[in-house]
């Protein structure tokens, strides 16, 4: 399974340089971001492999802001459960992106080992 790395919001923007990536959870150059929801919203790997995170920035752009933790997931079916809730699936790529994800979050670690 391999799902790139969107672009960050700063990558994205037209701003200078891109910032190097990050392991700061909260920081929009971080490291191993799954999925970009939206503007404000997105789906990460947790710092220590163990969750899939749906993050909600704490401040819409152009502003600047953290990003937090709304939901914590272990299962792919969690995690798409999660944002349906929030309602941030309506684009079918967006979807599909998370349908392609391994079923856990421990295969999910497993196989980016592999590669």
């Amino acid at each position: 399974m391999n799902v790139s790395t969107p672009p960050t919001l700063s990558q994205n923007s037209g701003g200078s340089s891109p910032q190097p990536p990050s392991h700061r959870e909260r920081d929009d150059s971080y490291a191993k971001v799954i999925a970009q929801l939206g503007p404000r919203w997105r789906v990460i790997t947790c710092k220590d492999g163990l969750q899939w995170i749906l993050q909600r920035r704490s401040v819409a752009p152009p502003n600047t802001g953290t990003w937090a933790g709304n939901s914590y997931s272990t299962t792919r079916d969690a995690l798409i459960a999660a944002c349906s809730d929030r309602k941030l699936l309506s684009e079918p790529h967006l979807r599909r992106a998370l349908d392609a994800l391994p079923s856990d979050i421990s295969t999910f670690i497993t196989e980016r080992s592999r590669s």
